[in-house]
């Protein structure tokens, strides 16, 4: 039996060495794949900016004002929210696995609780709702709650908008 569960064990990492990965990853264990929910400049990273710390990445200098959902999942909460205070009109999609999607400071949203999302569909339009300096979307990734860098996995550069 021992044997059997090493043999299966050893198999099991060679078929995960030989498989090309399918996009960016956390843990090694839930598969991940994002695309950029806006065009623009990412004005804000993650992490310590001075005192504060930035649970996301901002995108400003925006070629379009649509937000479209990163990811797939379904659609948890939007509008002004409980929990996000100065966050401004949000979308939050759940995208498996205990991961969320969060879309901040909407002057518009375009969907609804209980919505199926696909990665590309227009969640709504960037603004300037709750605490922010200028029209932006505020992009968060969470995991079980808590915030994490979504830039690893996101493409590398911010595609052009279609037609420009």
């Amino acid at each position: 039996m021992v044997g059997t569960i090493l043999r299966l064990g050893a198999a099991s990492a060679a078929a995960l060495v030989l498989v090309a990965p399918a996009g960016a990853h956390t843990d090694g264990v839930r598969q991940i794949e994002l695309q950029w929910p806006a065009s623009g400049l990412v004005t804000r990273g993650f992490g310590w900016d001075g005192p504060e710390f930035h649970e996301g990445i901002d995108i400003g200098s925006l070629t379009s004002l649509d937000i479209d959902a990163a990811a797939p999942g379904v659609v948890e909460s939007v509008g002004y929210a409980t929990g996000f205070e100065g966050y401004g009109e949000i979308v939050l999609v759940d995208i498996g696995s205990s991961f969320e999607a969060l879309y901040a400071h909407l002057s518009a949203v375009a969907v609804q609780p209980g919505d199926v999302v696909l990665t590309g569909r227009r969640l709504g339009e960037a603004g300037c709702t709750g605490w922010c300096t200028g029209t932006h979307l505020h992009f968060e990734l969470r995991e079980d709650g808590t915030a994490i860098d979504p830039a690893p996995l996101l493409p590398a550069t911010i595609p052009a908008p279609e037609g420009g």
